[in-house]
């Protein structure tokens, strides 16, 4: 005869606030707390949105994120996702479409990694 073991709050281990970190960042799922918010409103919760926003975004809402001052994309993807190298490359980086294609090529490299993996 099995036993029924009864679980409280008490005893279930704590959700973190922090990005749930699967093998690679770009299965990465953040609460919305996370979330970029841009200074027009618009909500950014992952790379590809981040890449597909910069297309379209006007250059005065880059520039007020992106400047000699700061850079928060680069800050969000260092902070969020733990991505050093790939924050430090866009670091140095001041035009949109030049920090999309990063973005776009950071993914292809990470998903090209998972296909060379896979029999």
């Amino acid at each position: 005869m099995k036993k029924s073991v009864a679980t409280t709050a008490e005893n279930k281990p704590e959700k973190s606030s922090k990005a749930k970190t699967k093998k690679h960042t770009l299965f990465v799922e953040i609460t919305p707390e996370k979330y970029f918010v841009m200074c027009d409103g618009k909500q950014v919760k992952n790379f590809k949105e981040l890449a597909d926003i910069l297309r379209i975004v006007s250059d005065d809402v880059f520039f007020y994120h992106v400047n000699e001052q700061r850079n928060d994309f680069a800050t969000w993807v260092k902070d969020v996702f733990n991505e050093q190298d790939l924050a430090k490359r866009m670091q140095n980086i001041h035009n949109r479409m030049e920090m999309g294609l990063e973005l776009y090529k950071n993914m292809f490299e990470k998903l090209e990694k998972l296909n060379k993996k896979q029999p």
